[in-house]
């Protein structure tokens, strides 16, 4: 995990004319430091929880397409992500800490990386540069962001903590913002994914891109977090 410092950022898209209206207002946020998974968790690593909980494995554990040991682990609902967090003593990240993580010290950018992306930055959109892979890249193939965390943009959209509301950010603490239930069953709220996946475009892939779902998909995986003082 690296340790991702204290500090206040202004989320929401600061590219005037692009993205949804939920992206908007741009406004400052205080996030109290926390530790975050470097990676996206792998089959392996979650491969380690199912065998250790007899926690039923995602469907498709048995493709090969994505289930080599250092690709991130694929189709894994929000409940899912959740259960491999509560075993690995860490939680999902919320969405405010999910963005304050992806911009790496970037003020006002479009990408982790900058304001271009391109194959060689990240897993998208198909084959060209660096990118070689159909679907999920091993994780760690594509240079770090400025906290030196891989794969914020491309390879698996990442589940966060929080349920999406699209007014959120109008009405958002200024403080560890965070907006959801702690558990709610299968298929009942949306939940917030971040950071663009494989089959995806580089608008998806845009730092303050905000998507959610109700279950899952091969596009979809996670990371976690931890508290500094746990």
């Amino acid at each position: 995990m690296r340790l991702i410092p204290s500090g206040t950022f202004q989320m929401g898209n600061h590219i005037e004319g692009t993205g949804a209206p939920d992206e908007y207002p741009v406004h400052e946020v205080y996030i109290d430091a926390f530790y975050i998974d470097i990676h996206e968790v792998t089959n392996a690593r979650y491969q380690q929880f199912v065998l250790a909980t007899g926690y039923p494995p995602p469907p498709l554990w048995h493709d090969p397409k994505f289930n080599k040991p250092n690709d991130p682990v694929v189709n894994v609902k929000w409940n899912d992500a959740v259960a491999y967090a509560n075993w690995a003593n860490k939680r999902l990240p919320t969405e405010a800490e999910w963005e304050y993580a992806a911009r790496g010290n970037l003020i006002g950018k479009k990408y982790p990386t900058g304001d271009i992306i391109t194959p060689d930055d990240a897993n998208f959109g198909g084959v060209g540069g660096t990118d070689k892979w159909k679907q999920t890249a091993p994780v760690g193939s594509f240079t770090p962001n400025g906290s030196d965390l891989y794969d914020m943009a491309g390879n698996v959209w990442e589940w966060c903590f929080d349920e999406y509301n699209g007014e959120f950010y109008e009405m958002s603490p200024p403080k560890n913002p965070r907006f959801g239930r702690e558990f709610a069953p299968d298929n009942e709220n949306f939940r917030i994914l971040r950071g663009g996946g494989w089959g995806g475009s580089p608008d998806d892939l845009r730092v303050a891109d905000r998507w959610y779902h109700l279950t899952t998909g091969s596009t979809i995986g996670f990371r976690c977090v931890k508290d500094v003082d746990e």
